[in-house]
């Protein structure tokens, strides 16, 4: 659990902080010369329950609130301190504003520096503060980090705050915002940040988004600890081989090559604060601020030409600075000159056309976007795909929907029909499977154009009959999913000689039998049944080698072999020493 704190300046978050754990996380010397937090700090903390946290202190001066949005990346809690003789300021404000923007559940109010006093009013300026917000009801605990007072309280209240969490959203797909980079002498290139989305294992493959390098993980830590593994939420510090440290920066994202789509233009749901400073007009530059990473933008509105205070509507932001994100992805953003938090909001999509700014079609299948139905996103997305086949991050609203699939791939019915209607064409000019298969979806993996095919429930075509044909058939049915070595097979049928090389060789044409390695051919129908028994096992999920084949019931030799084709085919895809299905 990542726990972050909030607040104004000198209102105690770091000396709270130091008296829960031990830790100062005022680790610069210019922050101890001048009692006052610059950069992030880290330290871990054991609640009451023995649950595992990871505090992010987040400077409290107006000057430093980039460097607090990047560590606001992955909070699962936020411990906020208000002091008891001074009471809500303007930091507490608008830390509270870009907490909520960016969709905290839960936190406790530390009422800091107890032992002065509290100012009269000062909880009924607090309830008034965090009406409307994630904060409303929220604890308020009176503590005091010089005597202790209220330290015992305030655990359990986080403790209980925690198991009201909803549970966190794990993809199998870790995601590191980078918010620190340094070199160790003798292990190279370390870069910390929150762990969200899946784990990181030691010899996994990263890429640093939005660049292009990749790196493996020579090491891992937490607060200190070294392990092979690290799960998600928690801070992390990798030890990459293969980059250098002036190759990464604060504002970057380690994540597996593939899993993010890098972008300069984005369609969004913008809110603005009710008491946002200032109104965005169309065109309007502005900071954006998405994990750890700050860049300008121009505010292009869409469908209106101002957007008011209080106010929601679309927009599309176009960067100076590629961003790598995921559509979802929740960010915050300020006005350029001078600096103010004016609001916040949701990716909407990630390479949306520039054209069409007040077009109602554009505009209807945002507002669908930005209802968070998957079923109704799912089936929109479907309709602008057309009968291009589309294969999304998460398959499961698709599959929901009964959308036709092939292997990770959709389409609608109506385009499903209208493939149909030009296989059967094609058929009818005397092609066969195979040759129609490559005519309708070039481009597409095998397996997924196989599956689309099959839906297309074609007619047999007419071909002499062969029992040579049938009876191989069935032998590789009756083999299943135990790869069979062509010189054995020509072994269990003497004499056959070139007459059965010519059967097997029309099976394969056909796509009744799959070359899985050279040498090595499967039943197609057994090579669905099997992919079919690790989907409903695994889902989105990742799965070992050994899981695999005990799913299968096959030996780690023919389990391999499978896991293979499938990764050559585009089925799955090898993540560490797992996979996941594409």
């Amino acid at each position: 659990m990542i726990l972050g704190t909030a607040g104004h300046v000198d209102h105690g978050k770091t000396a709270l902080v130091k008296a829960l754990t031990g830790v100062d996380t005022d680790r610069l010397a210019e922050e101890r010369r001048r009692g006052l937090t610059i950069e992030l700090g880290f330290a871990p903390l054991t609640l009451p329950s023995g649950r595992e946290a990871s505090i992010v202190d987040v400077p409290g001066h107006e000057k430093f609130i980039p460097t607090m949005l990047s560590g606001c990346a992955g909070m699962d809690l936020v411990l906020f301190a208000i002091a008891a003789d001074q009471g809500p300021m303007p930091q507490t404000r608008e830390h509270l504003a870009i907490l909520s923007l960016l969709g905290l559940k839960g936190g406790v109010v530390a009422l800091t520096r107890a032992d002065l006093g509290e100012k009269p009013g000062v909880r009924q300026q607090i309830a008034a503060l965090v009406k409307g917000t994630f904060l409303e009801g929220a604890p308020v605990v009176a503590v005091s980090a010089l005597t202790g007072q209220g330290l015992t309280e305030l655990l359990a209240a986080l403790d209980a705050q925690a198991d009201a969490l909803p549970p966190p959203v794990l993809t199998g797909s870790p995601r590191l915002h980078i918010d620190r980079v340094f070199s160790i002498a003798g292990s190279g290139t370390v870069v910390t940040g929150t762990l969200t989305g899946g784990a990181i294992r030691q010899g996994m493959e990263l890429r640093l988004w939005p660049g292009d390098l990749t790196a493996k993980v020579r090491g891992l830590e937490r607060h200190g600890v070294k392990g092979a593994e690290l799960p998600p939420g928690v801070r992390a510090a990798v030890n990459l081989a293969g980059v250098k440290a002036e190759d990464a920066a604060r504002g970057m994202t380690l994540a597996l090559p593939g899993a993010l789509e890098v972008t300069d233009q984005m369609d969004v749901s913008l809110t603005l604060l009710p008491d946002s400073p200032y109104p965005v007009k169309n065109n309007s530059r502005l900071h954006l601020h998405h994990g750890a990473r700050a860049v300008v933008c121009r505010c292009v509105l869409l469908g209106r030409d101002v957007l008011q205070p209080g106010e929601t509507g679309f927009a599309q932001l176009r960067l100076d600075q590629p961003l790598a994100a995921l559509e979802g992805d929740r960010f915050v953003v300020r006005f350029f000159s001078p600096l103010a938090t004016l609001g916040g909001g949701t990716i909407l999509e990630t390479h949306p056309p520039r054209r069409g700014r007040k077009d109602p079609d554009r505009l209807e299948g945002l507002a669908i976007r930005a209802s968070g139905d998957p079923l109704a996103i799912a089936a929109r997305r479907l309709e602008e795909a057309g009968d291009t086949p589309i294969h999304p991050r998460d398959p499961a609203p698709y599959r929901a929907m009964g959308a036709a699939e092939g292997s990770g791939w959709f389409l609608s019915a109506a385009a499903l029909a209208g493939y149909r209607a030009r296989a059967l064409d094609l058929q009818g000019q005397g092609l066969e499977a195979a040759a129609i298969r490559d005519r309708l979806f070039p481009g597409l993996p095998k397996s997924a154009a196989e599956g689309f095919l099959a839906q297309l429930h074609l007619p047999a075509p007419a071909r002499p009959a062969d029992p040579l044909e049938g009876d191989l058939e069935d032998f590789y049915r009756r083999a299943g999913l135990c790869p069979q070595e062509d010189k054995a097979v020509e072994t269990a049928f003497p004499g056959r000689g070139q007459a059965l090389k010519l059967a097997r060789r029309a099976l394969t044409d056909r796509g009744d039998l799959a070359v899985v390695c050279k040498g090595f051919r499967v039943h197609a129908a057994c090579l669905r049944s099997g992919l079919d028994q690790l989907k409903g096992q695994f889902g989105t999920g990742v799965f070992t080698l050994a899981q695999a084949r005990d799913t299968l019931g096959v030996s780690r030799k023919y389990a391999l072999m499978l896991l293979e084709y499938w990764d050559k085919t585009g089925v799955t895809k090898q993540i560490g020493e797992g996979r996941r299905f594409l």
